[in-house]
């Protein structure tokens, strides 16, 4: 599988009124559509794969929505195998699954990130944090369970050799 184009044919995204409760924020990215286009090499096919990527953000706060599609060269017979299983189940075939939606997704993703700082919501991805511990060896933060968050990345600097 060769990556040949990206591209976001749509973006749309709006923030509304700030709600009084916690904020739950949903990302989902499915294939939409799916293609065959010309190849300049006849050993090759060209698939264009459709997308649709949304963030939410509930209850009621905004949304980021994005279209686009993805052009990747397979060779005949597989492109035809890809093809087949799409029409009859109307699903991505497995083999490219993973790698197509982590694509997507890493786009999609940073796009997102984008522009949900500049519309003032919070970012779709929890973004890394470094805790500097203090003199006692305890990481300075104001909430002692957000340091047991298993989701959040902690960087701890090197402690210099005396």
């Amino acid at each position: 599988m060769t990556m040949v184009g990206f591209t976001f044919t749509r973006i749309t995204a709006e923030r509304k009124q700030v709600p009084e409760s916690n904020i739950s924020i949903q990302s989902n990215v499915g294939v939409i559509g799916l293609q065959e286009i010309n190849s300049i090499d006849p050993k090759k096919s060209m698939l264009k794969f459709d997308f649709h990527y949304i963030c939410r953000y509930d209850p009621g706060l905004g949304k980021v929505e994005m279209d686009g599609e993805v052009m990747e060269m397979y060779d005949k017979d597989f492109a035809s195998k890809v093809l087949e299983h799409w029409k009859k189940e109307t699903k991505v075939h497995p083999t490219v699954l993973q790698e197509l939606f982590n694509t997507i997704l890493a786009r999609s993703n940073v796009e997102a990130i984008v522009i949900s700082r500049d519309l003032g919501l919070p970012s779709p991805i929890q973004m890394p944090r470094v805790d500097v511990p203090n003199k006692d060896g305890e990481a300075k933060s104001s909430e002692k369970s957000k340091s047991d968050d298993k989701s959040k990345t902690d960087v701890k600097p090197e402690q210099k050799k005396k």
